[in-house]
């Protein structure tokens, strides 16, 4: 199967646009990252790690974070893919840790994108959730500042965070809540004074994903991949047979222990 059989229309975002405009986009299509284009050829890639660098920088936080623009946050020069392309290629790229979006360049006009969601269909996964699931995360209390996870996500690539109150679950936040989290409470301080101070008091209960669906460590992963093809939720906590959180899985972690059906 070549890639041009599965390729999606790109949602495309021109250079010059604000980044307010491409946030907005990513909410409304459930997508984190999106193809940029300069004149209609691609010049980039914008992802959730370019926007929460950006909007959660502290020396950002005195300008109104809807002026921001795109071309001010592009990850140029980014991996691309043929369209007649085998799509054991593209599975290829995306179980790299920093591929997350594949534009589709033919005779090099961008004809189309694929992301790891759109694999999941097209793969057969082998063992279960607990031999797959990332456990690389960290555990945050409640009244932990955002911005304490935002650091551990830029510096240490901690993409799932486990939340407690009183040593009890309470949810988990992942770089897709962090992504919208911080845009929505940058929007609502705009307009007030000290808000270095108040982005401090921005805590991670806010993001929080609460009572979340959790799988058990036993679960085939085959039949998460099926159910992922069906539902929209990002990533999901696993737990062992006490019912502690032990690990997250998400798309990347699926495809990792996957491949092509034949």
């Amino acid at each position: 199967m070549d890639v041009k059989e599965i390729m999606k229309r790109p949602i495309k975002v021109d250079k010059d646009r604000k980044l307010s405009d491409a946030i907005k986009i990513m909410e409304k299509k459930g997508v984190l990252r999106l193809p940029v284009v300069n004149d209609g050829k691609l010049i980039g890639v914008l992802t959730a790690t370019n926007i929460i660098e950006k909007i959660g920088d502290p020396r950002s936080l005195n300008i109104d974070v809807t002026v921001f623009h795109i071309s001010s946050s592009v990850t140029k020069n980014p991996y691309t893919i043929s369209a007649k392309e085998n799509v054991k290629k593209a599975l290829e790229f995306f179980k790299s840790d920093y591929i997350s979006i594949l534009p589709v360049i033919e005779d090099e006009d961008l004809v189309g994108m694929i992301t790891r969601k759109h694999m999941i269909p097209l793969v057969e996964s082998k063992g279960t959730v607990g031999n797959a699931m990332a456990k690389n995360y960290n555990t945050l209390s409640w009244g932990d500042r955002v911005i304490h996870a935002r650091k551990q996500y830029l510096d240490q690539g901690i993409r799932y965070f486990s939340i407690k109150s009183q040593n009890n679950f309470v949810g988990f936040a992942s770089v897709k809540d962090l992504l919208f989290g911080l845009y929505k409470f940058r929007k609502a301080i705009n307009s007030k004074h000290h808000p270095e101070t108040l982005i401090k008091e921005f805590k991670i209960e806010e993001i929080r994903n609460s009572n979340p669906e959790m799988l058990s460590i036993d679960m085939p992963l085959e039949k998460l991949r099926k159910q992922m093809t069906k539902k929209t939720q990002f990533a999901y906590p696993v737990s062992d047979s006490s019912n502690n959180v032990v690990g997250f899985i998400g798309h990347h972690e699926i495809l990792l222990n996957s491949e092509i059906r034949t």
